[in-house]
């Protein structure tokens, strides 16, 4: 006559039972239950957003952010950590087209530990106005912002380091763009048509010609002013022309 109950997933340690006869107790360990399969999407216990998991560890799990449940919601934040079922996973990437289209998204803060943003993330999400990059993102996909034509301020953290093709095509009102420290690679059309771009600022000196995919900057105003790390200013200034920064472009040294 054992009376209990079924442990959930979050139980570990110890449990006492008690005998309902004699009164006897035993204690034992209780495992926790097995967490869930690499692949399996569910509801956070919050209900904002669907999640799938790519690491399955009861305390060092992880997951991708698919999508909101809420498609109307203006303002987004992709948390750092996120319960699923009782249990806290880290939250490290942005799935593939998790917002692509989305029409009423404003704003996005994007936690710390998220490190990849997948292709087509924010694709043509015409409102999305200001995006707030968590300090560990080092991987933007291709067409990841591509298209989004309220974006005024592009601000990449210092550890990027790749920027895919058309990752930024297309933002007509973004003026200025912070390319960080330890880019080492940028798509072709990353920034095509950013046509209203005042300010390029290139604080990388990772980059060469073939870690520039053609026409990056094409279609940028000549009245651009461009900054570049200083050792690298005559072979930057040659390298961004060539990657379709207009000849007429301003470009310092910082």
């Amino acid at each position: 006559g054992v009376i209990t109950k079924e442990p959930t997933p979050q139980d570990k340690g110890e449990k006492t039972y008690t005998c309902t006869f004699c009164k006897a107790t035993k204690t034992e360990e209780i495992a926790a239950l097995g967490a869930p399969e690499v692949g399996t999407e569910d509801v956070s216990d919050d209900g904002k957003a669907t999640y799938k998991v790519t690491k399955s560890d009861l305390e060092k799990g992880t997951v991708t952010y698919v999508a909101p449940t809420d498609a109307k919601a203006t303002t987004v934040t992709i948390p750092a950590t996120v319960e699923i079922d009782g249990v806290e996973y880290s939250v490290t990437a942005i799935e593939k087209n998790a917002f692509k289209k989305n029409k009423n998204l404003k704003t996005v803060t994007i936690g710390k530990n998220v490190k990849t943003i997948g292709a087509n993330a924010f694709y043509n999400c015409t409102k999305l106005k200001t995006v707030t990059f968590g300090s560990n993102v080092t991987s933007i996909g291709d067409k990841a912002f591509y298209k989004c034509t309220a974006l005024t301020k592009i601000s990449l953290p210092s550890k990027v380091k790749t920027i895919g093709k058309s990752a930024f095509e297309g933002c007509k009102k973004v003026t200025s763009v912070t390319i960080g420290k330890s880019v080492e690679k940028i798509g072709e059309k990353a920034f095509y048509g950013c046509s209203k771009v005042k300010t390029i600022t290139i604080k990388t000196t990772k980059l060469t010609t073939k870690k520039i995919g053609s026409k990056a900057f094409a279609k940028t105003p000549k009245s651009v002013t461009v900054k570049v790390p200083k050792k690298k200013f005559t072979a930057y200034k040659s390298m961004l022309i060539k990657k379709g920064v207009n000849k007429k472009a301003k470009f310092k040294k910082i």
